[in-house]
Order: C-alpha cells, then structure tokens, then sequence
C-alpha cells in the first residue's frame, strides 16, 4: 500500500443521515481513508457514505464504510472502484436559484467571434456537469457563453455550452417569474479548483435540504 500524497482535502457525506464531514489534514493508503480534525460527530459503525476526494488535478468519487468514528478522527473503508467517476458526476445536481451573469458569447459562424453581452441570468440547478438557468436573451443551440459564477465563489468564470431552449411560458415553475427562456447545457473546461467549489456547494445545498426534510418531517 502507498500513501497518496496528492490528496488535499476528503469529504465524506450521507445525506440521509445527515452525515456531511470534511478535513484538510486526510490521508488515503490504499483504500483505507483517514480524516483528522475536531469536534466531528460520532457516526454508527460500518455506515454507508459517499466519498469526494480532491486532488490538484479534480475530484475522485468513491463510497465506504465508517470503520472509525471518533470526534477527533474518521476512518473509512473504501469499498468502490474510483475509476467509476463520470457515472458518480452526473449524479451530483442540485435544485438552487442564484443570480448569475452572462459575460459573453461566441458567434456560431466560421470565425467564432467572442461578443459581449452582459446579461443577468438565474440559475435555477447546477451540476459538476452542467447547469441550467433562466434568461430573456436568446442563445442558440451549441453556443457557447462564458458565465459569471461568483455566487460560488469571486471571479469563478467558466464557459458553458447551450443544448436545449424551451419557453419558460410552457414550462412554468418556480424561478422563472420574469424570464422567457430556460436554458439547459454543460460546462467546460472546469478546473481541478473550480471542480472542488462547485462540489463543495452542491453538498452544502444537499445537507441543507435533507435538514429541511427532517425539520418537517419532526
């Protein structure tokens, strides 16, 4: 077993029971994880939870097992081939609504031109993969336009591709008062960085909504 130094930071979540822990001082020998830290909570034995480990170069999804649960340190055996990664993206979305903005876009003709354009827009899900959002400016399918993220995180600018239009008038809900179009797509080029905000953000939005649920619920 080797210890993999380009690990920088682990998180370990299981929404239904409400497990979301984090530690920057994480280790990773062979498929056996260690979390370091304090004040974490105690968690059952052999519980099932989702693994996001964060690399220089982007993310690696895996599940485990809670083989140590203490409030200074979590042990988890891993129990899933990571190389499963792009199956565990897609499953990574999150209903939200936040302002954004459109900076540009690139004209669909031969010469590609980058034109500026300014534009608020609001995010009604996001993804590692994609994102969906509500706007009055009309974008075509395959455009691609360079989106203003800085909810997430300052000066977080990324390029997004357009795939689908729809009227918001036959798809009404919520989000939407206000806009003519939903818009649908993906994002690319997203860096080892930027891979980290947007996954912190979608458990955060997960944790948060599971809390809601049981708040109800109780």
């Amino acid at each position: 077993m080797t210890l993999d130094r380009a690990l920088m930071k682990a998180l370990i979540v299981n929404e239904e029971a409400g497990i979301n822990i984090s530690s920057e001082n994480a280790s990773l020998v062979g498929s056996k994880l260690s979390l370091r830290g304090k004040d974490f909570p105690v968690t059952a034995h052999k519980t099932r939870v989702d693994v996001v480990t964060y690399f220089e170069d982007g993310l690696r999804f895996m599940w485990g097992e809670i083989s140590l649960s203490l409030p200074e340190q979590v042990n988890v055996d891993i129990m899933s081939d990571p190389g499963k990664r792009q199956e565990r993206r897609r499953n990574l979305k999150v209903r939200t609504s936040f302002d954004a903005k459109v900076l540009s876009v690139e004209s669909l003709g031969k010469k590609r031109r980058r034109m500026r354009v300014d534009e608020g827009i609001r995010l009604r899900d996001l993804s590692l993969g994609g994102a969906g959002f509500f706007s009055n400016h009309v974008f075509f399918r395959n455009q691609k336009i360079v989106l203003d993220l800085s909810y997430l995180k300052p000066g977080f600018v990324t390029v997004f591709q357009v795939l689908r239009r729809e009227r918001t008038q036959e798809h009404p809900e919520s989000g939407a008062r206000g806009f003519r179009f939903r818009y649908g797509g993906r994002v690319l080029k997203l860096t080892g960085e930027e891979e980290r905000t947007v996954c912190e953000y979608v458990f955060k939005v997960q944790l948060t909504e599971h809390h809601r649920r049981k708040n109800r619920l109780g």
